[in-house]
């Protein structure tokens, strides 16, 4: 299964959602875009990624322009928040996108087991 995470900007909940999706499930492509992408991830952003095991130091972020979206099974929408300028409020920001993603994943994966049962 191939899912877009669709943010507004790419550079904090997106990446973040994309990133748990992934350690979610090592079978699906997760690939995080934006409506208008920034430049580059916040230090924020990595900091408390990495305080749960994940790198994002080298993301790059990306345009949904750039995408062919014929090609995706699902679209997460995930919603946008800015970044937060302190440490803590980026922990509350990433706990909340990884429950949301995590929220995701079982609503998808219980749509994959119905549908095969049909």
């Amino acid at each position: 299964m191939k899912i877009l995470v669709l943010s507004e900007h790419d550079d904090c909940c997106g990446p973040m959602a994309a990133a748990f999706l992934r350690d979610y499930s090592e079978k699906w492509e997760i690939v995080s875009a934006g409506k208008a992408p920034t430049a580059c991830c916040p230090w924020l952003v990595i900091t408390t990624m990495r305080e749960c095991l994940i790198d994002l130091s080298g993301y790059q972020p990306r345009s949904v322009s750039d995408l062919d979206l014929s090609a995706f099974d699902a679209v997460y929408e995930c919603f946008d928040s800015p970044c937060p300028q302190d440490l803590d409020a980026c922990r509350v920001l990433r706990d909340r996108i990884k429950n949301d993603a995590f929220l995701f994943y079982k609503q998808s994966l219980s749509s994959i087991r119905l549908l095969s049962k049909a």
